[in-house]
């Protein structure tokens, strides 16, 4: 996960957090605990009593909450947020890990995999988005990194204002190294994109 670290510095500020930090009423799975450890989301800080912002991924808008908040951003997916009471189609071995406007991706503490699923459906039908959390935390990096150097001539000019392609393209090959597979990497970056 050093290379997650270096990666990572270029969204924010990390710091080492550690399972003191968690919140949650079960232990924090392992590879969360060295994920937290090592790389460190942490972001800046918004006030005293929220605490740290997380990191945000440019140019993909995939949010990585900080320790101190993963708990609590469960609400909604876990639990209901207004009135506290359990969701019933929510497995207990699910855990969100980051979001993409409110679509999770959830780390499937039984087995290790990330699913993604898009909320609004009625029910959460969620499918085995990539290995493992490192492999996700990895992509969206390389990913990142190629929009969040791109500055200002990410987005086109045009009505669309989407990214621009040759961006496009840029990320599909930088996840393509991550995952190893071009068509994996073209369906990474077409379901970040909605």
């Amino acid at each position: 996960m050093d290379d997650l670290h270096a990666a990572f510095a270029h969204f924010g500020p990390l710091q080492a957090q550690h399972e003191q930090d968690w919140q949650g009423p079960f232990p924090l799975p392992p590879v969360l605990a060295r994920f937290y450890a090592q790389v460190g989301p942490l972001g800046r800080e918004i006030n005293a009593k929220v605490g740290h912002a997380g990191i945000t991924f440019p140019g993909l808008e995939v949010w990585v909450p900080p320790l101190q908040r993963l708990w609590s951003y469960q609400a909604g997916y876990r639990w209901n947020g207004v009135d506290g009471e359990p969701i019933e189609d929510w497995p207990a071995n699910w855990l969100v890990v980051a979001d993409l406007g409110a679509d999770p991706f959830i780390l499937d503490m039984d087995d290790g995999r990330v699913l993604f699923a898009r909320h609004g459906c009625g029910s959460w039908e969620a499918d085995t988005f990539v290995d493992d959390l490192p492999t996700l935390m990895a992509a969206l990096a390389a990913a990142g990194t190629v929009y969040l150097q791109a500055g200002d001539d990410l987005y086109n000019d045009d009505d669309d204002g989407g990214i621009r392609a040759e961006h496009q393209e840029a990320a599909v090959q930088a996840v393509a190294q991550v995952l190893g597979d071009r068509l994996q990497a073209e369906s990474f970056i077409e379901t970040l994109q909605g």
